[in-house]
């Protein structure tokens, strides 16, 4: 399940080459970007690693090697001044963010069934179960937004290459 895909151009007079190594050169805060050739195809294989010490406490504490998008697909043809760039979760990760989903689903569901049968609650209890479903997908919504970040920096790095 792809949940990042993006296209991104080269900078002017630059090469793919180039912007390989741009990206293992460049420092990315607390993550680690690995870059290697898929075999057999013309697609690169990006890896995100999180090396932020363990004790942390954080929202990354619940997905497994603490990224959500960790592996990443880099289509690039020769000849072209773009490049796409694909991320998916792993399968521990989507499952777990599928339960999360799931589980706020639910609590929305019930919070609409007790407003129906019982003709209305107060608004407190409405502002309750938006918290509740808030607290939910926070952990979500927010590691995701930090990893759809970071993919944005790797593939801007490309664009923003000049040739010196």
């Amino acid at each position: 399940m792809i949940l990042y895909k993006k296209v991104f151009p080269l900078g002017k007079g630059m090469s793919f080459s180039q912007y390989k190594t741009a990206i293992r050169k460049e420092y990315f805060p607390n993550f680690v970007v690995t870059i290697d050739k898929i075999p057999s195809t013309e697609n690169y294989l990006a890896q995100i690693f999180f090396t932020a010490s363990s004790w942390r406490w954080g929202w990354r504490n619940g997905y497994y090697e603490r990224v959500f998008l960790k592996e990443c697909t880099i289509q690039y043809s020769e000849g072209e001044r773009y490049f796409t760039l694909q991320a998916s979760p792993r399968m521990g990760n989507l499952l777990l963010a599928l339960v999360q989903v799931l589980f706020a689903t639910s609590f929305f569901v019930f919070a609409i069934f007790t407003i129906v049968t019982n003709g209305g609650i107060p608004l407190n209890n409405i502002f309750g179960f938006s918290a509740g479903i808030i607290l939910m997908l926070a952990p979500l919504i927010g590691t995701y937004l930090q990893d759809k970040k970071l993919l944005d920096k790797v593939g801007s790095i490309g664009k923003g290459l000049e040739r010196t």
